[in-house]
């Protein structure tokens, strides 16, 4: 009798350890984003992958990943686009999407959030790096606002997911406005910001 009652108690023990060491895996359970814009689920993310895909006609290298990036720096891109007077308006986003779906031919489906913050992203890093390009000498105080916002973010990616490197901790080797001042080659996703799709 002891000795099933030991073995009871040995195996709810066990259960309730699981069951901790699971809800301790993350805060924010099914959230793949954390941002001080709010939570964006795994869902969220697949469906930005998606949503992207299906705009570009599967010519856009966005994935998963890229996402996630794309929505963890949102928020500071914002502070660094206010900083310098610029935005991203919800109706330039539905015509950056419109003008892709155009370009490639596919349907514009019920664009989400996640998509939505993914492009404004895409679209705000466009516009800082031709400011930076227009405006060397403002490079600097782009790059400290960015650091001041990263610094009081409390953005993170669950850890179930690849870290991006910046975010992980490691230096850039160069400011991160500094590829539009040296002349970096354009990025491939082109055609989701409306530009040239080679």
């Amino acid at each position: 009798m002891l000795v099933r009652y030991t073995r009871q108690l040995a195996t709810a023990a066990l259960i309730v350890a699981a069951g901790l060491g699971m809800g301790a895996c993350s805060a924010h359970p099914g959230a793949a984003v954390i941002t001080n814009n709010g939570d964006y689920s795994i869902a969220e993310v697949d469906e930005a992958v998606s949503q992207i895909a299906t705009v570009t006609a599967g010519k856009s290298s966005i994935d998963a990943y890229e996402v996630r990036v794309r929505l963890i720096n949102e928020p500071q891109l914002v502070a660094v686009a206010d900083s310098v007077g610029l935005s991203v308006t919800d109706e330039q986003i539905d015509q950056a999407i419109e003008q892709t779906a155009a370009q490639t031919g596919a349907q514009v489906p019920a664009i989400g959030r996640g998509t939505r913050a993914t492009v404004r992203a895409v679209l705000l890093n466009q516009q800082l790096s031709q400011f930076a390009q227009m405006n060397p000498a403002a490079v600097p105080a782009m790059n400290e606002t960015l650091e001041q916002a990263r610094g009081a973010a409390n953005a993170q990616i669950n850890p179930r997911f690849a870290q991006p490197t910046l975010g992980g901790g490691q230096a850039p080797t160069m400011p991160l406005f500094g590829d539009a001042v040296s002349g970096a080659k354009d990025d491939p996703t082109a055609a989701l910001l409306g530009g040239n799709a080679h």
